[in-house]
């Protein structure tokens, strides 16, 4: 059967600096050599500009740390996998100066953008996954929207993460959101960032990876670059179920990945080939 063979990245790979992961780092190395890896980035979480959690992301002064353990590995491993210091970042509105301000104090390679909450509700927590049997998808996913595309426009991020995780298993659309995908492609396009292509979703009952299908479709119509993820919080899930993204970008004809370093972007090729398993 055809099936996608990719230069083999992980971009979302997360670790134990923050309280919901586990695994040291070199863990994750480990386990990415072992399935073929060429190219990792570890994108822990950025400590919160407000209200610091230190099980939802790590604190500030565990920063200096994991940007010291990342850069290590990269030497320790130099010449057999390329490992690339990235970092996801929650976006609050309000809050973009302290964002940019602590951002620009490390030589990050990119910068997940992520929306977790919609005000109160932190809808990819533990504790608020009881809240979707109370919420009105026909108001969160506009309203989910509106953040996206404020968080965009905010410029800070040079990749959209798990663009659409406010799906979960039957909380989904009620309505087309075709406008909305077209609009956020576009602003993605106009602001230079790649989308993620997150196989968290496979995990978290959404019948297959971040973003949706049709969302994906729009934001591949509009040029948007595309990067690959597994949200990796244990090794063990390091490069977790790409078969399926592979099977979703190759029916959509995404023949390139995005890479980066230095927060600058460049792109790298996906190939077709043919297995006779």
């Amino acid at each position: 059967m055809w099936y996608l063979q990719s230069i083999m990245i992980d971009y979302h790979l997360h670790g134990n600096f923050s309280g919901h992961g586990s695994g040291e780092l070199f863990e994750y190395v480990e386990a990415a050599l072992a399935k073929g890896f060429v190219e990792i980035g570890f994108s822990d979480h950025l400590p919160k500009v407000v209200d610091p959690d230190p099980y939802h992301a790590m604190l500030e002064d565990a920063l200096p740390r994991y940007v010291e353990t990342v850069l290590s590995l990269r030497e320790r491993y130099r010449g057999r996998v390329a490992i690339k210091l990235g970092i996801e970042a929650d976006y609050f509105a309000g809050h973009e100066d302290a964002t940019r301000a602590l951002l620009a104090k490390y030589p990050f390679d990119y910068v997940l953008g992520a929306l977790h909450y919609l005000g109160d509700w932190h809808f990819t927590s533990k504790q608020g996954l009881a809240r979707y049997a109370d919420e009105d998808p026909a108001a969160a996913f506009p309203l989910y929207f509106e953040q996206l595309v404020r968080m965009i426009d905010s410029g800070l991020f040079d990749v959209l993460a798990h663009p659409d995780a406010l799906r979960r298993g039957a909380f989904r659309p009620v309505a087309s959101l075709e406008a909305e995908y077209r609009s956020v492609a576009r602003l993605l396009a106009g602001r230079g960032m790649a989308i993620e292509v997150n196989t968290g979703g496979v995990r978290r009952g959404c019948g297959g990876p971040y973003p949706d299908r049709e969302f994906l479709a729009a934001c591949v119509a509009e040029g948007v670059p595309v990067t690959l993820g597994s949200d990796a919080h244990s090794p063990r899930d390091v490069g977790r179920d790409y078969d399926a993204a592979y099977r979703l970008l190759g029916d959509l004809g995404v023949a390139e990945v995005a890479v980066y370093e230095r927060r600058g972007r460049s792109t790298r090729p996906l190939a077709l080939r043919l297995d006779k398993a």
